[in-house]
């Protein structure tokens, strides 16, 4: 089987993208067109981060004319146009993962209306359809009236580079004190993800807690939070640093206690979340805290590996109050979520589908 793969994701950073591929190369001969810095292997097609939307729609319709397919694979909302143009003279099996989910009617800019319409034009006409969760899928099913999707869930892991330790210590060490509850977050100083809420309830959490606000900021809402942290007098308990590597963000994480895994609920793809964040601090043995989106909530309520609670600090002390209990969650959920059985049950979905087409 011959497979046609497009993505506007970048192969570097994508851990989505990257197991996508690994799954579809079990099926066949995969020929991809994706960003990123280096071709991974034979029929992998790569374009650098200068490359426009554009430019790359042109290339890939370009380039995919000599391309043998039997299925054309749209990943993603930006990938559907491309996707669609080849497949009119294609004529092959259409699959289309919705990794996220938005509607027009949220978005002024017309770009942004033309990609969703897209998306759900893509959508119908798919002959496979695969979405991030179960919330999603229910959403879709209903509201844009398309056959029911795989799920496959974002289950992906921190993976550690051994020259890079000892560069990630000297980095973090520093921070880290004697008996105190650390809790991470990987969003920085975003208000969107109601960090600044996490702040200001800081002084309402019990013990010796430390928060580590870890990733890219912008300058106003880093502003905001270290005039928080002011009005809090907590200099001593908020660190605030840079977007780390995955070294050195493994090497926090697995020093740490809690993690925070935190949407807004403004619209649909951030209140149906289908975080791959909540899955690298279960992998490193740390309970959560969440904000009550559905699907949180309900990965916190079915396998008691966290608290939700939009307001933190009563989430964080009852994990702090029990916490041997809410680890052994977390060891009881890693131990039945695997990621190589995470990828073979999305495998075997598609070979079912596939043989029938």
């Amino acid at each position: 089987m011959n497979i046609l793969f497009i993505s506007c994701g970048n192969m570097d950073y994508d851990g989505r993208l990257r197991e996508l591929v690994k799954v579809c190369r079990e099926l066949g001969d995969v020929t991809l067109f994706s960003y990123g810095s280096k071709e991974l292997f034979p029929g992998h097609h790569v374009y650098g981060s200068g490359v426009s939307y554009k430019d790359f729609i042109k290339k890939v319709t370009g380039e995919a004319k000599n391309v043998k397919a039997d299925v054309v694979f749209a990943d993603n909302r930006r990938a559907t146009i491309p996707a669609l143009l080849i497949n009119r003279k294609k004529k092959a099996i259409l699959i289309q993962d919705c990794r996220e989910l938005y509607d027009a009617s949220q978005f002024k800019e017309m770009f942004n209306k033309i990609g969703c319409y897209a998306e759900k034009h893509c959508a119908k006409k798919a002959d496979i359809l695969i979405c991030a969760n179960s919330f999603r899928a229910d959403y879709m099913e209903k509201h844009w009236g398309t056959k029911r999707p795989i799920v496959y869930e974002n289950v992906r892991k921190l993976e550690s580079d051994e020259a890079g330790i000892p560069a990630a210590a000297e980095l973090i060490d520093p921070y880290l004190g004697e008996d105190e509850i650390r809790v991470v977050s990987t969003y920085g100083c975003s208000v969107d993800r109601t960090n600044d809420v996490l702040v200001k309830n800081i002084n309402k959490i019990e013990g010796n807690v430390k928060v580590f606000l870890v990733g890219s900021s912008g300058k106003e809402d880093e502003e905001i939070i270290r005039n928080i942290i002011k009005e809090q007098h907590a200099e001593d308990k908020v660190v605030i640093l840079r977007q780390m590597n995955q070294t050195e963000l493994k090497y926090l994480i697995s020093r740490s206690h809690i993690g925070v895994v935190n949407y807004n609920q403004k619209d649909l793809n951030n209140k149906y979340c289908a975080s791959g964040k909540i899955y690298e601090f279960l992998y490193e043995g740390l309970p959560v805290i969440t904000t009550t989106n559905p699907p949180l909530k309900a990965m916190c309520d079915e396998y008691g590996v966290g608290e939700s609670d939009d307001e933190y600090y009563s989430g964080i002390n009852k994990i702090v109050g029990d916490y041997d209990r809410y680890k052994a969650a977390v060891s009881e959920f890693v131990k039945g979520h695997d990621i190589e059985d995470n990828n073979r049950e999305l495998l075997n979905d598609l070979k079912k589908i596939l043989v029938n087409e």
